[in-house]
């Protein structure tokens, strides 16, 4: 016999559950070290955000700035209050379009490039050293996200239905994703502080001594021996 639920019900009831959601605050409401590491890491591309916007010349590049910041932004959020799959998702497209943002800053026409891994190709021929490095840790982490996006396992699948089961903290998903998230906004600041040194170096001195704080030793060591040998 056909059902006879009809959508104006279903609906409804859709809209009752919206009004009364609540947010899970369990991924916050510990003072865990690793999640007040991966806010730090998060916080920098912020920083970032602002100076890009003010510095890139070029919209395109400003474009794609913008919005790599913003999917990591969605990435951290989504994660924190339970959303893990879509989190892994935009934390995916963040990396492909900071991809994107680093070749249009090298002179790269990247808006022609549709294959992410022609991307990473690409990036591969004009950066060297620990930018190599780096982009190849950032193709890797890409990798491991398309297994959320193309659910290779159950272990990549988000196996939440229906909606009442959503918005739930997950201890184990959550320390999955804060890894995830982590990861992706230290990469990326890493290689922002490198690739936008200049930037960084006329920036306001409370905006270049968070970013300077954001990164190790090693990377700052790296940004000052880049100016003395220009």
């Amino acid at each position: 016999m056909a059902s006879k639920h009809r959508p104006e019900d279903g609906l409804k009831e859709l809209l009752q559950f919206i009004d009364s959601a609540k947010l899970d605050d369990g991924s916050l409401s510990l003072s865990d070290p690793k999640t007040k590491s991966m806010y730090k890491k998060f916080y920098a591309l912020l920083v970032f955000d602002h100076i890009l916007q003010e510095k890139l010349t070029i919209e395109d590049q400003k474009t794609y700035a913008r919005e790599a910041i913003s999917d990591l932004s969605h990435g951290f959020f989504l994660t924190c209050i339970g959303l893990y799959k879509p989190a892994r998702t935009s934390a995916r497209s963040g990396i492909e379009n900071l991809a994107r943002l680093f070749l249009l800053y090298r002179g790269v026409d990247a808006t022609k490039i549709t294959s992410v891994y022609e991307l990473f190709d690409s990036l591969n021929e004009i950066v060297s050293g620990e930018q190599l490095k780096r982009v190849g840790s950032l193709r890797s982490l890409y990798k491991e996200l398309c297994k959320t996006v193309h659910s290779t396992s159950a272990e990549y699948m988000n196996l939440e239905v229906p909606f009442n089961t959503m918005l739930r903290f997950d201890e184990d998903k959550f320390s999955l994703n804060r890894e995830v998230v982590y990861n992706a906004c230290k990469i990326a600041g890493d290689i922002m502080f490198i690739e936008f040194d200049s930037f960084i170096q006329v920036a306001h001195h409370s905006q270049r001594d968070l970013l300077s704080d954001g990164v190790s030793k090693t990377v700052r060591r790296e940004a000052r021996v880049g100016r003395e040998t220009e």
